[in-house]
């Protein structure tokens, strides 16, 4: 699902000759003695242990944290190269191999000491969608993973790479992929129990029965957001600014929470239904005259006023996801109620409508997407999708300055290199405080699952990592420099239903929100959200 097409490779490697400390726990220090294969999505990759901007923001299994020299922890990180051991990545493939014990999971057994140390090999596998990984434990389907340090062949390299905003450090490069790994265990942007329906099944594969999945926790909430190109937000902020919805002291151009533009929930309903085709639909009424969105715009353009640009078309552009993508499934049962209602859901726009709809089938292939009909880039246009999805056009399509919308994850672009802005929803920022508010409906709660089968140490790595990365510290501790915007602090927010007390007013220090899913308990990413009654406290405001 995240396959990078964003990437930019800083490749700043050393070799292990190169390197004056010893390592420990190297490939050559034995197999591992308790493996675990996760797909899915990335939503709760810093639990692991994964370094982002040279730090480990969370640590749920291991004993030391990675770092960038690979010198003085028994911890290190492995990405996988399809070519020179500098140009490793972790879209498809990726591990962490350290030693852990029983103060890191409780009820360990084996391995070597009074605390069982043992050897932990945790191999990520980010290819594919949400669904993809659910699939895998659901239904059995045995998928491709960086399968142990040896087999793996990996060779010490210390690199990083940046993509989204963020820079991500690895000690090995690893050259081969091992097929047909069954999975321990599946992390999903949203919980299972809506991976049902066309638009949330991969093509030809089957619906996730989360009935199937004995054990299925909803660790946190993950903030979304929709993103528009460049110059559409600035069309929206200055059409919003003529009409009176954003303050007068607002300029084109702006970054201030006060400045950010707004869609409602029943516009993008419509859009991402392709019930709106054509952006001159929106109407804007200035000095007693409605007019239409691009006619708007084209009176900035001729009074000058700096960012605005007339589109080459007035069409809606739509950068959507694969079928299965958890961010997309998100949008579909937080915001089209899909399937939730059944045969009265909305169903997605598809390509050859009179929107212009495309795939883009990974977070990087969004920002590309994005970029390309914003700027008239190449970085999306003329590359290709995984099957079955159709392609990107190709370079000779005319693109640029077109006016297009998304779904990401709140964690990219916080550093505004990328051309494209995330916008209002109903009046509301995507922050952690509007969530905890009530006011922002966009959340998905990412989840990871698993069956009994699993072996008894697996199981209590499984659960070690649930309580881990359920606390609200450590989603306190993710919501940093990737996901704090201009207009605030977007990212993820902690859940009352896993028995955390929320504030009585928001405390970005323990960002946990007082309405759950979970009314019944069980997570039920169609249940409309209400204020958890073990708890009974919501601010007004």
């Amino acid at each position: 699902m995240f396959s990078s097409l964003s990437r930019k490779l800083v490749a700043a490697g050393l070799m292990i000759a190169a390197i004056g400390d010893v390592w420990a726990l190297t490939p050559a220090d034995g197999a591992p003695q308790l493996s675990l294969y996760i797909p899915g999505s990335q939503s709760n990759d810093p639990a692991f242990g994964f370094m982002i901007n040279s730090t480990t923001p969370t640590n749920a299994l291991c004993l030391d944290n990675p770092t960038t020299t690979g010198a003085g922890t028994t911890t290190h990180v492995y990405f996988h190269t399809a070519g020179a051991a500098s140009a490793a990545v972790n879209d498809n493939y990726s591990a962490i191999y350290c030693n852990t014990d029983d103060t890191k999971i409780p009820g360990l057994t084996g391995g070597t000491g009074a605390h069982h140390t043992t050897r932990l090999w945790i191999s990520r596998r980010r290819l594919g969608a949400s669904f993809v990984g659910l699939d895998a434990v659901a239904n059995g389907t045995l998928l491709t993973y960086l399968k142990d340090p040896t087999t793996a062949v990996c060779s010490a390299f210390n690199g990083s790479y940046s993509s989204g905003g963020a820079t991500f450090q690895w000690n090995y490069s690893c050259t081969t992929a091992t097929p047909g790994i069954a999975a321990t265990a599946a992390t999903s942007d949203v919980t299972p129990d809506v991976f049902h329906g066309v638009d949330n099944v991969t093509p030809g594969k089957a619906d996730i029965d989360a009935a199937t999945l004995d054990n299925k926790y909803a660790l946190g909430g993950h903030i979304i957001g929709t993103p528009v190109t460049l110059k559409l937000r600035n069309a929206l902020q200055y059409a919003q600014i003529q009409n009176g919805s954003l303050p007068g002291s607002c300029a084109v151009g702006n970054e201030t929470p006060a400045c950010v533009p707004n869609l409602s929930k029943e516009s993008l309903v419509s859009l991402f239904s392709g019930q709106i085709a054509d952006w001159s639909t929106f109407k804007v009424k200035v000095g007693g005259v409605d007019k239409t969105l691009p006619e708007i715009v084209h009176d900035g353009v001729v009074a000058a006023v700096p960012g605005l640009s007339d589109p080459v078309d007035t069409t809606v552009h739509i950068c959507r996801r694969e079928n299965g993508a958890g961010q997309q499934v998100a949008l579909l049962a937080s915001v089209m109620q899909s399937p939730c209602l059944g045969t009265s859901s909305p169903s997605l726009a598809q390509p050859g409508g009179f929107a212009d709809v495309q795939y883009a089938t990974s977070l990087g292939a969004v920002e590309k997407c994005l970029g390309d009909y914003n700027d008239g880039t190449n970085g999306w246009f003329g590359t290709t999708n995984p099957a079955p999805f159709p392609n990107p056009p190709a370079t000779s399509v005319p693109h640029g300055n077109q006016w297009a919308i998304s779904i990401q994850t709140t964690e990219r672009n916080a550093s505004r290199s990328a051309n494209y802005r995330f916008i209002k929803i109903n009046g509301a920022l995507p922050t952690g405080e509007q969530v905890f508010l009530g006011h922002y409906p966009l959340v998905g709660e990412y989840a990871i699952s698993w069956k009994n089968s699993v072996s008894g140490n697996q199981d209590s790595a499984l659960n070690a990592l649930v309580a881990y990365s359920s606390l609200p510290s450590t989603i306190a501790s993710r919501n940093g420099t990737l996901s704090n915007h201009s207009w605030g602090q977007a990212g993820y927010i902690a859940l009352s239903a896993n028995g955390h007390t929320p504030p009585d007013t928001w405390n970005p220090a323990n960002p946990v929100t007082p309405f759950t899913r979970s009314l019944f308990g069980t997570p039920d990413a169609c249940a409309i959200p209400v204020v958890n009654p073990n708890y009974g406290t919501v601010e007004l405001r």
